[in-house]
């Protein structure tokens, strides 16, 4: 029997482990998924989490939901791994005590990435990321906890897909908060050009949000946010979504044309930890690593990786998304329908269609549902 563990419950990590439970007897294989939440966590919607009363239901999606046999789940932390021995070694969830150990004879590595700050003074201090769902709900405290003592500034750093997302829904339920957001660019939404741009500053300014372009956070104190000219902004809650950086816990990866880590044939990486992208580029990435495990256990060729992007959906607040294929641009209504088709389509990859259905049906009624209201 080979042992697979995979590190990290992701995209990436998710679609490995899918692909590889169905092969588990025609392979003799042992997969084990290590994670530190029992749950996978739909990340592209964690600006909902953030702006809404009761919306972890709409991202969280228990293990147990997706695999029902085939797959043990193990949720801990991963603290050391010793290539030469193969084994890993995890600490408990909640970090305190030395976990178990488990030796592998293939890994797929995707712990994903972290919130990056660049080394600006205070940030890491001062800020909130949005990268995790804990990050999302100390946003969603915080702003409750703002409304309810009468302050109101708001400054969002990092100008791309999250930081725009999250100030737009903002800007949409809650226009009494004074939002100010930073971007070190001179446009939004960089990946999709000029017209995006324009489109994203356009919803944000009519939503009452200041867009500072062209500028970068030099430092943040307590209460202000110091940026180019020494010039100060003050803010009462800081949202950092200036940038994101790989897992380093195995050291700077590099991985050949199959995705196996270089020097380590039986190690590959997948996801953010290669490169921090999209969630179908990482889905595809947890695909053709997990396929690779199983050719080289059979001594066949190795598939190449490849990915041809298709293109973005970017939700703008209320109901409005812009959507960008190539040369085929729309925004609007109908771009924010297709946001949701695509949001019911991964879920049919992932749990049983009724499950999908239930899920996507309680998913819309909360999205229809006024938070802080």
């Amino acid at each position: 029997m080979k042992n697979v563990v995979i590190l990290g419950g992701g995209f990436a990590g998710l679609r490995a482990a899918l692909v590889l439970k169905n092969k588990v007897k025609s392979h003799n294989l042992h997969i084990t998924l290590i994670d530190k939440h029992s749950f996978h966590v739909f990340t592209p919607s964690l600006y909902e989490v953030a702006t809404a009363e009761e919306p972890q239901l709409n991202v969280v999606i228990p293990y147990g939901v997706i695999f029902n046999k085939n797959i043990e789940v193990v949720r801990g932390n991963v603290g050391n791994i010793d290539i030469s021995k193969k084994t890993i070694f995890i600490d408990s969830a909640d970090g305190k005590e030395r976990g178990q150990e488990f030796e592998y004879d293939y890994l797929i590595y995707a712990l994903g990435s972290h919130t990056q700050d660049f080394g600006i003074p205070g940030i890491r201090e001062y800020g909130v990321g949005l990268k995790t769902l804990e990050d999302a709900v100390k946003i969603k405290n915080a702003l409750s906890e703002i409304i309810m003592t009468g302050k109101n500034k708001v400054v969002v750093g990092g100008g791309g897909f999250s930081g725009t997302e999250l100030a737009c829904e903002i800007a949409a339920h809650q226009p009494r908060l004074d939002v100010t957001m930073i971007q070190g660019s001179p446009i939004l939404l960089k990946e999709l050009g000029d017209g995006f741009s324009e489109l994203a500053k356009k919803r944000l300014e009519e939503g009452n949000v200041r867009v500072i372009l062209g500028v970068h956070i030099k430092k943040v104190n307590s209460k202000t946010v110091v940026i180019d000219g020494d010039k100060e902004v003050p803010y009462d809650l800081l949202v950092w979504t200036g940038g994101v950086g790989s897992d380093k816990l195995l050291g700077d990866i590099e991985v050949n044309n199959f995705l196996q880590v270089k020097g380590h044939e039986n190690i590959f990486a997948a996801g953010d930890t290669i490169s921090p992208g999209v969630a179908p580029r990482a889905e595809k990435m947890g695909r053709v690593a997990a396929e690779n495990v199983l050719k080289s256990i059979k001594g066949n060729n190795l598939l190449p990786y490849s990915y041809r992007h298709l293109g973005y959906i970017v939700p703008l607040g209320s109901h409005f998304a812009a959507l960008a294929m190539g040369k085929f641009h729309i925004s609007g209504v109908l771009a924010f329908f297709v946001q949701q088709i695509v949001f019911f389509l991964y879920l049919l990859r992932i749990v049983p269609p009724l499950e999908a259905l239930k899920r996507f049906r309680k998913f819309e009624k909360t999205l229809n549902e006024d938070w802080l209201s």
